[in-house]
Protein backbone atom coordinates (compact mmCIF):
# COMPACT_ATOMS: atom_id res chain seq x y z
CA UNK A 1 0.00 0.00 0.00
CA UNK A 2 2.69 2.17 1.02
CA UNK A 3 4.81 1.61 -2.15
CA UNK A 4 1.86 2.95 -4.69
CA UNK A 5 1.65 5.90 -2.80
CA UNK A 6 5.05 7.45 -2.74
CA UNK A 7 4.60 6.71 -6.80
CA UNK A 8 1.68 8.72 -7.23
CA UNK A 9 3.50 11.35 -4.73
CA UNK A 10 6.46 11.07 -7.53
CA UNK A 11 4.38 11.49 -10.50
CA UNK A 12 1.90 14.16 -9.14
CA UNK A 13 5.28 16.12 -8.04
CA UNK A 14 6.90 15.60 -11.64
CA UNK A 15 3.40 16.99 -13.27
CA UNK A 16 3.86 20.17 -11.25
CA UNK A 17 7.04 20.59 -11.23
CA UNK A 18 6.57 20.21 -15.27
CA UNK A 19 3.72 22.35 -15.63
CA UNK A 20 5.58 25.41 -12.93
CA UNK A 21 8.80 24.91 -15.57
CA UNK A 22 6.06 25.82 -18.22
CA UNK A 23 4.65 29.02 -16.73
CA UNK A 24 7.95 30.45 -15.65
CA UNK A 25 9.36 30.01 -19.09
CA UNK A 26 6.07 31.80 -20.47
CA UNK A 27 5.95 34.40 -18.14
CA UNK A 28 9.61 34.85 -17.13
CA UNK A 29 11.64 34.12 -20.82
CA UNK A 30 15.06 36.22 -20.03
CA UNK A 31 14.84 34.89 -16.15
CA UNK A 32 14.85 31.14 -16.60
CA UNK A 33 17.27 31.62 -19.72
CA UNK A 34 19.82 32.76 -17.50
CA UNK A 35 18.69 29.91 -15.02
CA UNK A 36 19.39 27.09 -17.71
CA UNK A 37 22.28 28.91 -18.84
CA UNK A 38 23.46 28.70 -15.64
CA UNK A 39 22.46 25.09 -14.80
CA UNK A 40 24.07 23.94 -18.07
CA UNK A 41 27.26 25.39 -17.37
CA UNK A 42 27.60 23.57 -13.44
CA UNK A 43 26.61 20.62 -14.92
CA UNK A 44 29.55 20.87 -18.36
CA UNK A 45 32.53 20.95 -16.44
CA UNK A 46 35.82 19.12 -17.00
CA UNK A 47 35.62 17.46 -13.50
CA UNK A 48 31.96 16.34 -14.00
CA UNK A 49 31.33 12.32 -15.82
CA UNK A 50 30.45 12.35 -18.97
CA UNK A 51 26.63 11.98 -18.18
CA UNK A 52 26.57 14.94 -16.23
CA UNK A 53 28.61 16.74 -19.37
CA UNK A 54 26.60 15.56 -22.02
CA UNK A 55 23.40 16.33 -20.11
CA UNK A 56 24.84 20.12 -19.52
CA UNK A 57 25.19 20.17 -22.79
CA UNK A 58 21.85 19.37 -24.36
CA UNK A 59 20.22 21.48 -21.55
CA UNK A 60 22.62 24.32 -22.63
CA UNK A 61 20.13 27.16 -24.11
CA UNK A 62 20.32 28.29 -27.90
CA UNK A 63 20.74 31.55 -29.35
CA UNK A 64 17.99 34.11 -28.97
CA UNK A 65 17.14 36.26 -31.88
CA UNK A 66 16.61 38.94 -29.61
CA UNK A 67 13.24 41.23 -29.60
CA UNK A 68 10.87 40.17 -27.11
CA UNK A 69 7.36 41.48 -27.40
CA UNK A 70 6.65 44.26 -29.89
CA UNK A 71 9.85 43.09 -31.91
CA UNK A 72 7.81 41.44 -34.70
CA UNK A 73 9.03 37.96 -34.19
CA UNK A 74 5.63 36.30 -33.55
CA UNK A 75 7.79 33.38 -32.52
CA UNK A 76 5.79 32.64 -29.40
CA UNK A 77 2.69 33.45 -30.85
CA UNK A 78 1.76 35.51 -27.96
CA UNK A 79 2.20 39.42 -29.11
CA UNK A 80 1.27 41.41 -32.30
CA UNK A 81 3.95 41.90 -34.86
CA UNK A 82 5.90 45.67 -34.26
CA UNK A 83 3.92 48.25 -36.71
CA UNK A 84 7.40 50.15 -36.86
CA UNK A 85 9.38 47.02 -38.46
CA UNK A 86 6.64 46.12 -40.57
CA UNK A 87 5.93 49.86 -41.88
CA UNK A 88 2.99 50.03 -41.49
CA UNK A 89 2.01 52.59 -38.16
CA UNK A 90 -1.86 53.15 -37.82
CA UNK A 91 -2.38 57.07 -36.84
CA UNK A 92 -4.98 55.45 -34.35
CA UNK A 93 -2.66 53.57 -32.61
CA UNK A 94 -0.10 56.65 -32.30
CA UNK A 95 -2.89 58.95 -30.80
CA UNK A 96 -3.18 58.67 -27.41
CA UNK A 97 -5.81 60.61 -25.83
CA UNK A 98 -5.78 61.20 -21.96
CA UNK A 99 -8.75 60.03 -20.15
CA UNK A 100 -11.13 62.38 -18.81
CA UNK A 101 -12.60 62.60 -15.45
CA UNK A 102 -16.24 64.33 -14.12
CA UNK A 103 -17.35 64.38 -10.92
CA UNK A 104 -21.36 64.57 -10.94
CA UNK A 105 -22.40 66.04 -7.46
CA UNK A 106 -26.36 65.61 -7.01
CA UNK A 107 -28.42 68.36 -6.37
CA UNK A 108 -30.02 66.95 -3.29
CA UNK A 109 -26.91 66.50 -1.08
Amino acid sequence: MMHSDTVQQLIIGAIVLVSALHVLRRLLPKWMHARQQWLAALLDRPQRPAALRALGRWLRPGEQAGGGCGSGCNTCSTCESNPEADGKTDKAETDIKPLKFHRHVRADR
